[in-house]
């Protein structure tokens, strides 16, 4: 075989690689999230209705909210941050902010 050949077989293990691989995602730092300040926590959006909250709300990410080192309110708010196994291909997609993931709230 001639160096061109196995060149286009290494591109094409690549891009079956990148495509097929799962990996664990966590949830990017600017996923919307909801502080409850008066409490000192923070709730996920789906879990919003749920949750026990006082007037004292404010909306930020979920950076913000480790930073001010708010635990998260239930285990509604924990579930819906749980890691998302995915392709390498879509898991860059999310990291560059250009993928769909569940955390679009």
């Amino acid at each position: 075989m001639k160096k061109g050949h196995y060149l286009l077989i290494a591109v094409f293990v690549v891009l079956i690689a990148l495509v097929v691989i799962p990996v664990p995602v966590n949830p990017p730092g600017d996923t919307r999230v909801i502080l409850e300040h008066t409490h000192k926590f923070y709730i996920t959006p789906v879990c919003f209705e749920a949750a026990d909250v006082t007037n004292n709300l404010g909306e930020s990410t979920l950076s913000k909210a480790e930073e001010l080192k708010y635990p998260p309110d239930s285990e509604c708010t924990i579930e819906s941050l749980q890691s998302e196994s995915m392709s390498i291909w879509n898991a860059l997609l999310v990291k560059l902010g250009l993928g769909n993931h569940k955390w679009n709230w």
